[in-house]
């Protein structure tokens, strides 16, 4: 019985120990700083404005080929985050969308995300080759069909007011089965 007294005690003791050491210390904000803005971030600086664009979807029949629409990209959060709102349509289907933006600072790479008003997601990573002027923005979606799609945009900097794009959606991660594919440009607004 003093056996079990003493091994009663004694995790008593222990836990109360682990207890008191597994509590959060006090956190003191006079340590903690905004860190500066990363650098990578000025790459997005390109797309800030009002946009106008027009598009060729490549594998669908007339008049649905032809699309046409809007874009608005603002910085928020301290130029932290890239917000876009885009609007799109062709004969038949309009489109809106919102997304975000930005740069990882552990992960050092760009992450972005949309959605659209059909609810359909995208979320991906990003690449910016400066030397070529050129983003790749790889991404999984719901694509238009209501399935899983694995996409890749890419823009190309022609100048200040003008971005080429195009567009590819697969039904597979191996990129073998394309389900849309387009072509496009952006024209800034004056």
């Amino acid at each position: 019985m003093r056996c079990v007294r003493r091994t009663g005690w004694a995790m008593l003791i222990i836990s109360a120990g682990l207890l008191c050491g597994c509590a959060a210390p006090k956190v003191d904000f006079s340590k903690i700083k905004q860190p500066a803005r990363p650098a990578e971030l000025d790459a997005y600086d390109v797309f800030i404005g009002s946009w106008t664009w027009d598009a060729e979807m490549l594998n669908a029949d007339a008049p649905d080929n032809k699309w046409s629409g809007t874009a608005e990209w603002k910085w928020t959060l301290d130029k932290r985050s890239l917000n876009g709102h885009f609007v799109s349509q062709n004969q038949s289907t309009r489109f809106e969308a919102e997304g975000k933006w930005s740069w990882h600072p552990t992960e050092k790479t760009y992450l972005w995300g949309m959605f659209n008003n059909w609810g359909y997601p995208q979320r991906g990573v990003a690449n910016y080759d400066a030397a070529a002027k050129s983003w790749r923005m790889d991404y999984k979606s719901v694509g238009l069909d209501g399935t899983t799609s694995y996409g890749r945009y890419t823009m190309t900097v022609v100048d200040g007011n003008t971005l080429d794009w195009t567009m590819v959606e697969w039904a597979d991660l191996l990129h073998t089965v394309k389900k849309v594919e387009m072509t496009g440009k952006y024209t800034r607004k004056n």
